[in-house]
C-alpha cells in the first residue's frame, strides 16, 4: 500500500503562496504539489514523505505531519518498494523549473533526467508514461480514476 499526498493549501510565506497559486493557474488545478508515502498514512502523526520539492530545491525524503485542510490523501494499492526506490535513488536531484515551464506552461512535454519536479518523479516511480506531461492535478485525476476502474 502507498499513499500519495495532494498539497490543496496555502503557503505560509508570500513567496509559497505565489509558487503554489503560479503551479495552480498554469496546471489548471486544484493541486500544487504531490507527496509519495510508503504505506497508509493519515493525518496528525509524522509520514516519511519522498518526492521533489521546489522549497527544498531537490528530490528528497522529509518527515512532515500533513494537515487534512492542507492535503488530501489517496491511498493506492501497490507495493512500496519499487516506487520508493526509484525515487530516493534520485535524492539530492536538482528541483525541474525548466521542465515545470516548458512541460507545463508552453506544453512542450521537455524532460530532463537529472531534474525532477513532483509529479514527475512520482509519476515516473509508478511507471506511468511521460510523467514530465503529469501535473500534480492531472497524477491526481490519473490515480483516482484508475482506482474506479478498479472498484
Amino acid at each position: 500500500m502507498i499513499t500519495l499526498a495532494f498539497y490543496k493549501g496555502r503557503g505560509a510565506s508570500a513567496w509559497q503562496r505565489l509558487q503554489d497559486a503560479g503551479i495552480r493557474f498554469a496546471t489548471g488545478g486544484k493541486y500544487s504539489h504531490v507527496e509519495f508515502i510508503s504505506g497508509e498514512a493519515d493525518f496528525g502523526r509524522p509520514q516519511n514523505c519522498l518526492s521533489s520539492s521546489g522549497r527544498d530545491g531537490e528530490v528528497r525524503a522529509k518527515l512532515m505531519v500533513l494537515k487534512p485542510d492542507h492535503w488530501d490523501l489517496v491511498h493506492l494499492p501497490i507495493a512500496p518498494d519499487v516506487p520508493a526506490k526509484f525515487i530516493r535513488a534520485r535524492a539530492g536531484a536538482r528541483y525541474d523549473y525548466a521542465g515545470l515551464l516548458f512541460s507545463h506552461v508552453l506544453a512542450l512535454g521537455v524532460h530532463d533526467e537529472g531534474r525532477w519536479f513532483c509529479s514527475e518523479i512520482i509519476a515516473g516511480a509508478l511507471g506511468l508514461p511521460n510523467p514530465q506531461r503529469l501535473s500534480p492535478q492531472l497524477l491526481f485525476d490519473v490515480v483516482t480514476w484508475r482506482q474506479r476502474q478498479v472498484e
